[in-house]
């Protein structure tokens, strides 16, 4: 039998790559965005995309899409 996630799993920070997209869920908002480098902010700390040829493709609420070539990540807690 299935039950139910537990409260607050679909509000959790998510990062999907596929190739060269890489979509992000649930950040707080955009802290910086320069040539190679995308940094978020979510609840827990600072999330950073690093990267040749970054451009975000779309961008909504708390939803945002990359394309480019990632080369790393890092996370910050605050």
């Amino acid at each position: 039998m299935l039950r139910q996630p537990p409260r607050g799993f679909y509000g959790q920070p998510s990062v999907y790559l596929s190739g060269g997209v890489m979509e992000i869920e649930h950040f707080r908002r955009v802290r910086t965005y320069e040539e190679g480098r995308l940094c978020l902010e979510f609840a827990g700390g600072l999330f950073t995309v690093y990267g040749d040829g970054l451009r975000i493709e779309t961008l909504a609420a708390h939803r945002i899409t990359l394309r480019g070539r990632f080369l790393r990540t890092e996370f910050s807690s605050s």
